[in-house]
């Protein structure tokens, strides 16, 4: 899953890249598709992110080549340039594509695709960050824009119900950061209360 070069990608790239699917129910052939941009310098003491888009239905891809990414697309459409203001200049950021059927993500289970809500999504993203912390343990934030105000705080507030059961993989959440009207006032002061 580390990518050796994007198209276009200029030379002289100074971190590491990667992208594939993880699977988050392998009974519905439910699988999400993310870009991870490691930091250039300090990658194993930099925070991590976890960038999602809104929309609903936007693809995170959007944030990584046209916001806050390593790169951005040049006027020829064909090539990369860096972006002097992306955010792994300072932090780990995961570009994830939730729920399925945005951008790259995908079900195998067609009914999958008309019952997609708000918790259904954090449930995935969820998992999803259980199985990616298995695969990069180094890393253990979480942020996002638009429709992403709502999903960001479910996706919190099920790590935190999660890492109550001492079963499971305890994720040390730090904080959480919207672009986005808040869906429930209470469920924030509840995320608020836990995180202190």
């Amino acid at each position: 899953d580390k990518i050796g070069a994007l198209p276009g990608q200029p030379n002289g790239v100074d971190f590491n890249h990667y992208s594939v699917y993880v699977t988050v129910d392998s009974k519905a052939g439910r699988a999400l598709f993310y870009y991870f941009a490691e930091s250039p310098d300090k990658s194993s003491t930099n925070p991590l992110i976890l960038w999602l888009n809104g929309g609903p239905g936007c693809s995170s891809l959007i944030g990584a080549m046209m916001e806050l990414g390593p790169f951005r697309i040049n006027n020829d459409g064909k090539t990369l340039f860096r972006n002097d203001y992306a955010w792994n200049n300072v932090a780990n950021v995961i570009f994830l594509e939730s729920p399925a059927g945005v951008g790259f993500s995908y079900s195998n289970t067609s009914s999958d695709y008309h019952h997609i809500g708000d918790k259904s999504t954090a449930k995935d993203a969820y998992t999803f960050l259980v199985n990616w912390l298995e695969r990069f343990p180094q890393y253990k934030t979480i942020t996002g824009e638009s429709y992403a105000g709502h999903y960001v705080p479910q996706l919190a507030y099920t790590i935190l119900l999660n890492n109550k059961n001492a079963n499971q993989t305890l994720i040390n959440l730090k904080g959480i950061a919207v672009c986005s009207n808040m869906k429930s006032i209470l469920l924030l002061e509840l995320l608020i209360l836990n995180c202190i």
